[in-house]
């Protein structure tokens, strides 16, 4: 039974944390990528740094401690965040 509700509470809280991310969590997690060089030259680059903070689909993935994992180990990762944040660019330049 424990189990069960265990696997309750996980689900609820990545759902929640889909639809809604914490600020302090989102702080620590950006404090965890600016480490490294290349998120660090991300969010000191005014086109990026409104996007990483301010940016729905953004904030949420960077919300996530499983993503913000995958963004320090793997090289893939890395290519389609900066993907997403490229695309995002481009449609909040480009909406009327």
């Amino acid at each position: 039974m424990s189990g069960l509700v265990e696997l309750i509470l996980e689900m609820a809280v990545e759902v929640s944390s889909y639809f809604f991310t914490p600020k302090k969590r989102l702080e620590k997690n950006i404090r965890l990528l600016k480490r490294d060089q290349w998120f660090a030259e991300l969010e000191d680059d005014f086109r990026y740094n409104h996007l990483i903070w301010n940016n729905r689909k953004v904030t949420r993935y960077l919300g996530l401690s499983n993503n913000v994992e995958k963004l320090i180990k793997d090289d893939n990762e890395k290519a389609k965040f900066k993907k997403l944040l490229t695309y995002e660019h481009v449609k909040f330049i480009t909406s009327p």
